[in-house]
């Protein structure tokens, strides 16, 4: 019985899924930091059943900021921006370009741990919170499309 336990408690954190109403958050990780790594960027995909927006993320370990990148005068440049629109039966994929940001972290992210977040999505008037772990995993090189350090690419606001 311990062991069927420990494995659906496995399952459940690795799959990290969510549906509500609607709306299905699946497979969140983000990488783990390297020593003195203040930011990390996670990945996720979320489908809504209807049309809605991400208009807000939070989480305990830092300042969580939704971000999309860009090429801007043969640069890539990523921002921060309020929302990010999710299209009813379209998957978002949230990874190399529109992702979640976490900035000054207040610990580094180890392997095997678990980034909670609490990501608050607007279908018209209705506003909606919905709570994901994201599984923090050991760099490899195809994670993300082999996303490169980060830093350097926010724009000066």
């Amino acid at each position: 019985m311990r062991q069927l336990s420990g494995f659906l408690a496995g399952m459940l954190l690795a799959v990290s899924a969510f549906a509500a109403q609607d709306l299905m958050v699946s497979g969140a990780w983000v990488r783990a930091t390297a020593p003195g790594q203040d930011s990390a960027a996670v990945s996720m995909d979320i489908t809504s059943g209807k049309d809605a927006r991400l208009v807000a993320v939070s989480s305990p370990v830092a300042k969580a900021q939704i971000h999309t990148m860009k090429q801007q005068n043969g640069m890539m440049v990523m921002r921060e921006v309020d929302s990010l629109a999710l299209p009813a039966g379209h998957k978002v994929m949230l990874g190399a370009g529109a992702h979640i940001m976490l900035v000054g972290l207040k610990h580094p992210l180890k392997p095997g741990d678990s980034v909670p977040l609490k990501l608050t999505i607007e279908t018209g008037k209705h506003r909606e919170t919905v709570e994901v772990n994201a599984e923090v995993r050991k760099f490899a090189p195809h994670d993300m499309n082999d996303m490169h350090d980060m830093g350097g690419m926010h724009d000066s606001y």
